[in-house]
């Protein structure tokens, strides 16, 4: 069964909306009555894309969308841009058994969203990277899959 559709946020790459986009989708998660802890997660996985495309886009990024849709057992999000070619999924995994000085810079947010997704998908389509992730609610995840 599809999931109810939300209308989709449109976004400028700039800091200023990162507001916007934690208030869109604290709104829609209060209109299905989404698991604080839930929340948390889908709204740290979108601030982390967010802040991905505003710090790494050459050539920068002219617009973001990102709409989120509920049942009572899942939500899922697609976040896009207009970015050059970046696909999250395919950065390697973070080794988090090495001790902090060891460990490079970076990939701590993709770590994040795969630990908390079951789903963590990308595919780019007409000069768009989409990026979809899912978390259900049936339970803490185990890691994504299907990626």
């Amino acid at each position: 069964m599809p999931l109810p559709a939300t209308p989709p946020l449109r976004l400028r790459p700039d800091i200023g909306e990162l507001d916007t986009l934690v208030g869109y989708i604290e709104n829609v998660a209060g209109q299905h009555s989404l698991p604080p802890a839930d929340t948390r997660a889908i709204t740290l996985a979108a601030e982390e894309l967010f802040a991905n495309t505003l710090r790494h886009s050459h050539p920068p990024a002219t617009w973001i969308e990102f709409s989120l849709a509920c049942d009572g057992n899942a939500a899922i999000a697609v976040y896009s841009d207009d970015a050059a070619e970046f696909d999250p999924t395919a950065y390697p995994e973070v080794d988090t058994s090495l001790p902090l000085d060891q460990r490079p810079i970076g990939g701590l947010g993709i770590h994040f969203i795969r630990r908390t997704m079951q789903t963590f998908r990308y595919r780019r389509d007409r000069g768009r990277n989409l990026i979809t992730f899912c978390r259900s609610f049936n339970g803490s995840p185990s890691g994504a899959s299907a990626r």
